[in-house]
């Protein structure tokens, strides 16, 4: 690996947008488990592996990107690992959640009620279909 695929990487791992995190449905669903309170990784194994239909690697592969960008805390007991989620990184979430909505609020673009697509006119007709009454070869055909 070169070093600016390297330095790529460590990028990534750290700079991973939560929609990134929360694209992946096994994920939602450790996620969603894990807000209800910590379990072990075993019963976390067993609910996704019968969900979906994975193998204990493929969860514990989830487990792990969501241990890496911080989105659980682990608690080690002996041989079983409790699995509860930071609520950090539902922060995160919100934070980017907020920020769309603040586009939404701030949107520029059509004005409710005459979007072109819902089929209702503006005063000055629709471009393109022959009901422009500022297009000059309209204005010469109606001569």
């Amino acid at each position: 690996m070169s070093v600016g695929a390297n330095v790529r990487a460590n990028w990534h791992s750290h700079f991973v947008h939560p929609f990134e995190i929360m694209a992946e449905p096994i994920r939602r669903r450790i996620v969603d488990m894990l807000a209800s309170g910590e379990h072990l990784s075993g019963n976390i194994e067993e609910i996704i592996t019968h969900e979906f239909g994975v193998g204990r690697s493929a969860v514990q592969h989830h487990l792990a990107l969501l241990r890496r960008h911080n989105w659980v805390i682990v608690r080690h007991e002996e041989a079983m690992r409790g699995y509860r989620l930071n609520a950090d990184a539902l922060d995160r979430l919100q934070g980017e959640v907020k920020d769309i909505r603040k586009k939404w609020k701030w949107r520029i673009g059509w004005i409710d009620g005459a979007d072109p697509l819902t089929g209702e006119l503006s005063k000055r007709g629709r471009r393109g279909h022959g009901m422009d009454p500022d297009d000059p070869w309209q204005r010469l055909l109606r001569r």
